[in-house]
């Protein structure tokens, strides 16, 4: 199996096509223990790609699955700080839940998290 690091590093540098490409690929290849954590990912990267292109709806939707299916590897997983990217991201999730009720501006992406390694 590949190295996680590379998706990670891929996400991190906000590359999140090219991120959710890879952690589908080690999703592919991955055990059954390990499929609804790479999903998980993937859906994250998707939200945070939908984010940059102002699809907020496609990126709250994505965003809303990717972290559900991330709980179950609480608080660490392949060691990634998971509970740290589950609160940024829920961070980002109830700004896109306010901007729906307030659509007056656009949402700073600059506050998509990076994911960080324990």
């Amino acid at each position: 199996m590949k190295d996680i690091s590379t998706g990670i590093n891929y996400f991190n540098n906000a590359d999140f096509y090219l991120a959710h490409d890879f952690f589908e690929g080690m999703w592919a290849d991955c055990n059954r223990e390990d499929r609804k954590f790479f999903q998980g990912l993937i859906q994250v990267s998707v939200g945070c790609y939908h984010l940059t292109c102002n699809n907020y709806s496609g990126a709250l939707n994505q965003l809303n699955k990717g972290i559900l299916k991330l709980n179950d590897y609480l608080p660490s997983y392949y060691n990634l700080d998971l509970a740290d990217l589950k609160n940024k991201i829920n961070c980002l999730i109830k700004e896109l839940e306010s901007y729906f009720s307030n659509p007056s501006n656009e949402i700073d992406v600059g506050k998509i998290p990076t994911i960080k390694f324990n």
